[in-house]
Protein backbone atom coordinates (compact mmCIF):
# COMPACT_ATOMS: atom_id res chain seq x y z
CA UNK A 1 0.00 0.00 0.00
CA UNK A 2 1.39 3.35 -1.03
CA UNK A 3 1.81 6.06 1.61
CA UNK A 4 -0.29 9.20 1.15
CA UNK A 5 1.44 12.47 0.32
CA UNK A 6 0.29 13.86 3.67
CA UNK A 7 1.88 10.93 5.52
CA UNK A 8 5.16 11.52 3.65
CA UNK A 9 5.09 15.21 4.64
CA UNK A 10 4.37 14.22 8.24
CA UNK A 11 7.36 11.86 8.29
CA UNK A 12 9.62 14.63 7.00
CA UNK A 13 8.23 17.00 9.64
CA UNK A 14 8.89 14.47 12.41
CA UNK A 15 12.44 13.92 11.19
CA UNK A 16 13.19 17.68 11.31
CA UNK A 17 14.74 17.51 7.82
CA UNK A 18 13.17 20.80 6.80
CA UNK A 19 13.31 23.78 9.13
CA UNK A 20 9.90 25.12 7.98
CA UNK A 21 8.04 21.88 8.77
CA UNK A 22 6.99 21.49 12.40
CA UNK A 23 4.74 19.16 14.33
CA UNK A 24 2.51 19.94 17.29
CA UNK A 25 0.99 16.74 18.58
CA UNK A 26 -0.52 15.02 15.56
CA UNK A 27 -0.68 18.21 13.49
CA UNK A 28 1.84 19.37 10.89
CA UNK A 29 2.61 23.05 10.22
CA UNK A 30 4.63 24.94 7.66
CA UNK A 31 5.15 28.67 8.23
CA UNK A 32 2.20 28.75 10.69
CA UNK A 33 -0.13 27.10 8.20
CA UNK A 34 -1.76 23.82 9.20
CA UNK A 35 -1.23 21.02 6.69
CA UNK A 36 -3.83 18.26 6.60
CA UNK A 37 -5.49 15.68 4.39
CA UNK A 38 -8.44 16.76 2.26
CA UNK A 39 -12.01 16.22 3.42
CA UNK A 40 -14.77 14.99 1.14
CA UNK A 41 -15.78 18.61 0.52
CA UNK A 42 -12.17 19.53 -0.36
CA UNK A 43 -11.97 16.69 -2.90
CA UNK A 44 -15.34 17.71 -4.38
CA UNK A 45 -14.14 21.29 -4.80
CA UNK A 46 -10.89 20.10 -6.37
CA UNK A 47 -12.84 18.06 -8.96
CA UNK A 48 -14.47 21.32 -10.10
CA UNK A 49 -11.00 22.60 -11.04
CA UNK A 50 -10.86 20.15 -13.94
CA UNK A 51 -13.53 20.56 -16.63
CA UNK A 52 -13.99 18.56 -19.83
CA UNK A 53 -12.11 15.53 -18.47
CA UNK A 54 -9.16 17.65 -17.34
CA UNK A 55 -8.74 19.65 -20.56
CA UNK A 56 -9.72 22.89 -18.80
CA UNK A 57 -7.85 23.55 -15.56
CA UNK A 58 -8.83 26.47 -13.35
CA UNK A 59 -8.84 27.44 -9.71
CA UNK A 60 -12.21 27.39 -8.01
CA UNK A 61 -13.46 28.78 -4.71
CA UNK A 62 -16.42 28.25 -2.43
CA UNK A 63 -17.35 29.83 0.90
CA UNK A 64 -19.06 27.83 3.61
CA UNK A 65 -20.58 29.16 6.81
CA UNK A 66 -20.72 26.74 9.72
CA UNK A 67 -23.71 27.64 11.88
CA UNK A 68 -24.90 26.46 15.28
CA UNK A 69 -26.61 23.08 15.16
CA UNK A 70 -24.19 21.71 12.52
CA UNK A 71 -25.93 23.68 9.76
CA UNK A 72 -23.74 24.59 6.77
CA UNK A 73 -24.54 27.28 4.22
CA UNK A 74 -22.57 27.24 0.96
CA UNK A 75 -21.99 29.91 -1.66
CA UNK A 76 -21.96 29.09 -5.33
CA UNK A 77 -18.67 27.76 -6.70
CA UNK A 78 -16.63 30.58 -8.21
CA UNK A 79 -14.52 29.65 -11.24
CA UNK A 80 -11.30 31.47 -12.06
CA UNK A 81 -8.23 31.01 -14.21
CA UNK A 82 -5.34 28.56 -13.89
CA UNK A 83 -3.60 30.93 -11.44
CA UNK A 84 -6.33 32.92 -9.71
CA UNK A 85 -9.93 32.61 -8.64
CA UNK A 86 -11.29 35.66 -6.86
CA UNK A 87 -10.73 38.98 -5.17
CA UNK A 88 -11.63 40.67 -1.91
CA UNK A 89 -14.79 42.34 -3.23
CA UNK A 90 -16.25 39.11 -4.63
CA UNK A 91 -15.52 37.22 -1.43
CA UNK A 92 -16.96 39.98 0.77
CA UNK A 93 -20.18 40.12 -1.29
CA UNK A 94 -20.60 36.34 -1.08
CA UNK A 95 -20.01 36.46 2.68
CA UNK A 96 -22.61 39.22 3.08
CA UNK A 97 -25.15 37.05 1.25
CA UNK A 98 -24.37 34.08 3.49
CA UNK A 99 -24.59 36.28 6.60
CA UNK A 100 -28.05 37.38 5.45
CA UNK A 101 -29.12 33.74 5.02
CA UNK A 102 -27.73 32.91 8.48
CA UNK A 103 -29.77 35.74 10.03
CA UNK A 104 -32.91 34.41 8.30
CA UNK A 105 -32.20 30.99 9.86
CA UNK A 106 -31.72 32.67 13.23
CA UNK A 107 -28.55 30.68 13.86
CA UNK A 108 -25.17 31.87 15.15
CA UNK A 109 -22.21 31.79 12.75
CA UNK A 110 -19.53 29.52 14.21
CA UNK A 111 -16.98 30.16 11.44
CA UNK A 112 -16.58 31.06 7.79
CA UNK A 113 -14.53 28.72 5.63
CA UNK A 114 -13.07 30.06 2.39
CA UNK A 115 -11.72 27.16 0.35
CA UNK A 116 -9.99 27.45 -2.98
CA UNK A 117 -7.81 25.21 -5.10
CA UNK A 118 -4.13 25.55 -5.98
CA UNK A 119 -3.15 23.75 -9.17
CA UNK A 120 0.65 23.91 -9.05
CA UNK A 121 2.48 20.77 -7.92
CA UNK A 122 3.81 20.04 -4.45
CA UNK A 123 6.74 17.72 -3.87
CA UNK A 124 8.93 16.58 -1.05
CA UNK A 125 11.91 14.26 -1.10
CA UNK A 126 15.39 14.05 0.37
CA UNK A 127 16.75 17.08 -1.51
CA UNK A 128 13.76 19.13 -2.63
CA UNK A 129 10.71 20.50 -0.94
CA UNK A 130 7.93 22.65 -2.44
CA UNK A 131 4.45 23.08 -1.02
CA UNK A 132 1.51 25.05 -2.44
CA UNK A 133 0.95 27.09 0.70
CA UNK A 134 -1.54 29.91 1.07
CA UNK A 135 -0.09 32.91 -0.72
CA UNK A 136 0.54 36.32 0.83
CA UNK A 137 -2.47 37.66 -1.06
CA UNK A 138 -4.65 34.78 0.24
CA UNK A 139 -3.64 35.62 3.80
CA UNK A 140 -4.08 39.37 3.27
CA UNK A 141 -7.64 38.90 1.97
CA UNK A 142 -8.50 36.85 5.06
CA UNK A 143 -6.92 39.48 7.35
CA UNK A 144 -8.92 42.25 5.67
CA UNK A 145 -12.16 40.27 5.91
CA UNK A 146 -11.57 39.49 9.58
CA UNK A 147 -11.33 43.20 10.45
CA UNK A 148 -15.08 43.53 9.92
CA UNK A 149 -16.32 40.11 11.08
CA UNK A 150 -16.80 38.88 14.65
CA UNK A 151 -16.52 35.17 13.84
CA UNK A 152 -13.42 33.13 12.93
CA UNK A 153 -12.43 32.99 9.27
CA UNK A 154 -10.62 29.92 8.02
CA UNK A 155 -8.89 30.23 4.67
CA UNK A 156 -7.65 27.11 2.96
CA UNK A 157 -5.82 26.13 -0.20
CA UNK A 158 -6.55 22.68 -1.56
CA UNK A 159 -3.58 21.38 -3.55
CA UNK A 160 -4.05 18.91 -6.37
CA UNK A 161 -1.51 16.60 -4.69
CA UNK A 162 -3.77 15.75 -1.75
CA UNK A 163 -2.72 18.36 0.80
CA UNK A 164 -4.74 21.16 2.36
CA UNK A 165 -3.11 24.27 3.80
CA UNK A 166 -5.17 26.39 6.16
CA UNK A 167 -5.00 29.22 8.61
CA UNK A 168 -7.70 30.47 10.98
CA UNK A 169 -8.08 34.16 11.79
CA UNK A 170 -9.90 34.39 15.14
Amino acid sequence: MEMSFFDRVKIHALSNEYVNLKTAGQQVYCNDQLICSPTMWDRKLLRHSYALYGVIKREVMQIRFHLAGDVILESKIFKGTAQSVSDYKTIMNAMLELESEARKCGLEIIKAEIGHTHLSSCYIDKNKFKLCLLSKSDLEVARRLKQFRDYPIEIKAIAKDGLVFKKVFK
